[in-house]
């Protein structure tokens, strides 16, 4: 039985050994296309079942965060479908809640009925409280890291410098998720208030909280129409620089308006501060580069050194910009043990096979064997939309040996038939490969 299923295979392999060339052919083809365009990362996409939802509330006492912020939002999210449980941790002015879900559920779905319940409860939490809910991914670490320091200049101003002049210039790298901001002091205005002269002129700390709010705004007036055209008619009190907020208005005492800048100094200084970046033992700000979900690493970073090569012409002579954390390191590393792997491979395959059989037509064979497995790997990989990562690459190096085993294997079993005196016609009818027919 298996001597005449061999028989059928060879016989319908002579019939059509063009078009089983061409398609081999074609396979190559289609796999060298998928490895240049495969995306690449250190691991593959995987939806972990959990959503992490962190809460922000400014200062706000521990205790009281966990009654008004962290139960209310436990229990509405408990009834989730999927959720097996949540669990929580509550600070000063901050919390953060994890919702797990069963490996079955779809996460993508799962994190949009979290934004929903969140958005359902708002009106019932403090009016101060902001929430960011994410899916925990592989794409949630950082894939990339950029420093930005200089003996020169402060951290306000490395900061405005990250923040206006180089974050967007990272957006623009097809793959870039988002690009987060490490250290340095955000800019912004204080109002140092006098006390003695504030209370001289009868007005307390909240009313010029309240003026600051409610001056500073964009408020609409109404609609204008004229020459057929309607227009929008807005009163814009927003206030740019330190003369603009020391001209606002707080309160009127004798007929008199009684402004900021009479009773407070106006300045402008960094946020405060509650950690300190360095980078090469200087303050630093440091830019985490974050890819999409399906962003290739190799090509974020191959495009990310082209951006921070044209930055160094354009920067200052005293700011440096540099590379401190590069995930593509590895994934280069790993696809450079699969090129060694199949090198290796290929030679000592060569070197036993010719070294044993003294025949150049079954050692081809075993020379083209690799490579086209490989490349239909990597066609495989592309139509499955994986990526390639260290297991992927890992798997593929690791099955090299088996290949290169199993190519040995029938390239032994050619020779043997070959040497047994069998016509040429039979040895092809018996299916045991092209060089068998020579």
């Amino acid at each position: 039985m298996a001597i005449q299923a061999s028989s059928a295979v060879g016989q319908f392999a002579i019939r059509h050994r063009l078009a089983i060339a061409f398609v081999s052919v074609a396979l190559c083809l289609g796999g060298i296309y998928a490895a240049l365009h495969l995306p690449s990362s250190v691991f593959p996409q995987t939806n972990f079942p959990r959503v992490v939802i962190m809460v922000d509330n400014g200062v706000m006492p521990a205790d009281e965060m966990m009654a008004t912020v962290t139960r209310p939002i436990e229990e509405a999210l408990k009834d989730i479908p999927g959720a097996v449980r949540i669990r929580s941790a509550t600070g000063r002015g901050s919390a953060e809640v994890s919702v797990f879900f069963t490996w079955n559920v779809d996460m993508v779905e799962a994190e949009l009925h979290v934004e929903a319940r969140l958005s359902q409860i708002r009106s019932s939490l403090p009016p101060t409280v902001t929430t960011t809910s994410r899916r925990l991914t592989f794409s949630a670490f950082p894939i990339l890291g950029v420093s930005l320091t200089s003996p020169t200049r402060t951290g306000m101003e490395l900061w405005e410098m990250a923040r206006y002049e180089i974050k967007p210039r990272f957006l623009r790298i097809p793959g870039v998720a988002r690009v987060d901001l490490v250290g340095g002091r955000t800019p912004e205005y204080h109002v140092v208030v006098d006390l003695l002269r504030l209370q001289a002129a009868n007005l307390t700390m909240t009313q010029v909280t309240d003026a600051l709010s409610k001056n500073n705004q964009v408020t609409p007036t109404g609609m204008h129409e004229e020459n057929h055209t309607l227009y929008l008619a807005v009163v814009d009190s927003r206030v740019h620089n330190i003369p603009e907020i020391g001209n606002l208005i707080v309160g009127v005492a004798g007929g008199r308006p009684i402004r900021i800048q009479d009773f407070a100094r106006v300045e402008r200084a960094p946020e405060p501060a509650f950690q300190v970046v360095t980078a090469e033992g200087v303050p630093a700000v440091l830019l985490n580069v974050r890819s999409q979900p399906d962003g290739s690493t190799l090509e974020i970073a191959t495009g990310l050194k082209q951006v921070i090569e044209e930055l160094k012409q354009e920067l200052p002579a005293d700011v440096k910009i540099v590379s401190f954390y590069d995930q593509s390191l590895l994934v280069r590393s790993s696809a450079g043990s699969v090129r060694d792997a199949i090198l290796f491979g290929l030679i000592l395959s060569v070197v036993i096979i010719y070294f044993f059989l003294k025949n150049w037509g079954t050692t081809l064979t075993a020379i083209v064997v690799i490579p086209v497995t490989v490349l239909v790997t990597l066609l495989a990989m592309k139509a499955a939309g994986l990526s390639l990562n260290i297991m992927t690459l890992g798997g593929i190096a690791a099955a090299i040996g088996l290949v290169i085993d199993d190519a040995i294997v029938v390239v032994e079993a050619i020779y043997a038939k070959m040497m047994s005196g069998l016509p040429r016609l039979e040895r092809c009818k018996r299916g045991l490969g092209k060089s068998s027919c020579r």
